[in-house]
């Protein structure tokens, strides 16, 4: 074919734009309507390709799909007539300009996730997204091109077999050869839009051949993320290794759309002991709910993001459900979120009853990396005032001290707190923020198909039954801050806190291992009523002082992480902080008094 050249009487050819092994694409001109059009045409004997890509471009008309007008033929040869954008393709702007910022990639996602809704909501399966066919213009509109063209761009596996799409975006579940469906155009998506986040394919370069990116790709390890910042989330959910695990086209679009603010918690110090120990075991006994559920927001018919009235919504979806106090944080944390990083080791009986800490043992043993996970109640005062039955945004403060937290208020206004750090040298360079979105992904999936597992019953003596705010009355709290204040309760009555300027008192819950001869808990031992103890200023800050009181000594049911010892503690903390106090050591005498008062009301 040449410039110049009419096919079927009609179409004078322009331009060649392209061409691969298996078809030659032309910018041409309609010379009946005197506008620019595309012309594809098949190489070889593939003319039925031709035909059935203008069956499927016939029903759709969709604003980021490629518009199909006709398909002509010209003697032997068959050509596909689709509309002519001055644009170029997703995978030429990588190429030549770079790695794109997380606003354009969430723009441009958001037009794609939109025209794999309306195809999928018409029964098609695109089968090949890809940076290759996404055309980009100027002003960022975003078009699907090659409509289930899976067949342009097959692949020959051993044994014959074909694989449809493209290796580097190909979903795990095709490259396992199984048959692509909307979720593999979703986990596609999410594959293109890291290519343009990452300036790479999630199953690498390719440089090591394709059949390394296929076993990559059926194992369901994508390249940890670098520079996706706070779209990794986002791409983590996108790219689930489960199907059943993806969101659909629809929720990509309310997920690629939603607003990340950063906003900060106000600055409340805990303790946080190092779990440190010998090489950590693989998990043998797993919490239940450790999987991933369904997709993070469900959404309206507009495809705009629903709370929990959303008739469609699960009930409690998003929320902790009618006894927030009862979940398992435990429940809320993927392990395969966190496997790809090396072997994680869940471990439910440290700190607060709403805590769940996992350790992961990095890849070749080199270091550990800790996660927590905290339930918590709303914020006290939060940046914007919440929306009843809406979900936040997720919120991204920077990392700092080696620690990288991520958190969410729920459509009931309780809130999941995510915060990793690395324990050791080994893990120093670790991408912990990784760690804390790819867990906060999870919980938000979980979360989306209701309410958390309740926790197993605990024994009638645990701290877990009791209010914290109910160990010091109105006279003692006064003694100690001028005057009555009321207590600010804490998430399931495990803390409380009274507060007149320049004091604060606060009672907390918590699980540890035996405080009375841990060296990483510095202070006097002593004896309060009845109970062992420790006292000590408390390091850092406004001058405090801190009473950890020893309520029961207990066995856990499930197995602790190696390295530690094989019993727990619940432990009752009572501080004082003054910001006139000369330091933390004179509040000693005040806090040890509160904890004689409260260990008298201890059950």
């Amino acid at each position: 074919m040449t410039k110049g050249r009419v096919v079927a009487g009609r179409y004078r050819l322009e331009e060649e734009l392209g061409r691969g092994g298996m078809g030659v694409v032309w910018r041409a001109v309609d010379l009946e309507l005197g506008r620019q059009v595309t012309l594809k045409r098949a190489l070889g004997e593939d003319a039925g390709q031709i035909r059935r890509e203008a069956r499927i471009g016939a029903g759709l008309l969709h604003s980021n799909v490629v518009t199909v007008f006709d398909t002509v033929v010209d003697g032997d040869a068959r050509w596909l007539v689709t509309e002519y954008l001055a644009a170029r393709s997703l995978e030429e702007l990588v190429d030549d300009g770079g790695p794109l910022s997380g606003e354009r990639v969430r723009r441009i996602g958001a037009q794609l996730a939109a025209a794999l809704a309306d195809m999928h909501a018409r029964g098609i399966v695109h089968r090949d997204v890809k940076p290759g066919n996404v055309l980009v213009t100027v002003d960022d509109v975003a078009k699907l091109t090659d409509l289930g063209i899976a067949r342009w761009t097959e692949v020959t596996r051993t044994g014959g077999a074909q694989l449809t799409g493209t290796l580097g975006y190909v979903a795990p579940e095709v490259a396992d050869g199984a048959e692509a469906g909307p979720a593999s155009d979703v986990f596609s998506l999410g594959a293109t839009l890291y290519a343009a986040i990452e300036g790479r394919s999630p199953w690498g370069s390719g440089e090591d051949g394709p059949f390394a990116q296929m076993r990559r790709a059926a194992a369901g390890r994508p390249v940890p993320v670098e520079r996706a910042g706070e779209l990794g989330p986002v791409l983590a959910v996108l790219m689930a290794r489960h199907p059943a695990d993806r969101p659909s086209a629809v929720e990509a679009v309310s997920l690629l759309t939603a607003e990340a603010s950063v906003s900060r918690r106000p600055r409340r110090r805990m303790r946080r002991r190092l779990l440190a120990g010998a090489a950590v075991a693989v998990v043998v006994v797993l919490v239940a709910g450790f999987v991933l559920g369904r997709p993070l927001w469900t959404t309206t018919g507009s495809g705009a993001p629903a709370g929990a009235t959303t008739p469609s919504a699960p009930a409690g979806a998003n929320t902790l459900g009618a006894d927030p106090a009862g979940t398992d944080p435990c429940a809320a944390i993927s392990i395969n979120a966190l496997a790809s990083f090396g072997e994680p080791f869940v471990d439910p009986e440290v700190l607060n009853f709403g805590t769940c800490v996992v350790t992961t043992t990095l890849t070749g043993k080199v270091g550990q990396v800790q996660t927590r996970l905290d339930l918590t109640g709303p914020l006290r005062y939060p940046p914007r005032p919440p929306v009843p039955g809406r979900m936040g945004e997720i919120e991204y403060p920077d990392a700092r001290g080696g620690s990288c937290e991520r958190a969410i208020s729920l459509a009931d206004a309780n809130r999941v707190v995510v915060t990793s750090r690395a324990l050791d040298e080994g893990a120093r360079e670790a991408p912990v923020c990784s760690f804390s979105e790819s867990v906060l992904s999870g919980v938000l999936t979980t979360l989306a198909n209701g309410p958390l597992p309740r926790r197993a019953q605990l024994p009638e003596w645990s701290l877990a039954h009791g209010d914290a705010c109910g160990l010091l009355d109105d006279a003692t709290t006064a003694g100690v801050l001028g005057q009555v204040k009321k207590p600010d309760r804490g998430f399931g009555g495990w803390k409380c806190t009274w507060e007149h300027d320049p004091r604060t008192v606060t009672v907390e819950y918590s699980r540890e291992w035996p405080i009375e001869g841990d060296e990483e808990v510095p202070g006097e031992r002593v004896r309060v009523g009845n109970r062992n103890a420790v006292v000590a200023p408390v390091a850092g800050g406004r001058p405090e002082c801190a009473v950890m009181v020893v309520h029961r000594s207990y066995t856990p049911v499930l197995p602790v992480l190696n390295g530690t010892p094989p019993i727990r503690e619940e432990v009752v903390k009572v501080a004082v902080e003054d910001a006139g106090a000369a330091g933390g050591d004179v509040l000693c005498v005040t806090a040890r008094s509160l904890a004689e008062v409260l260990v008298r009301r201890l059950p």
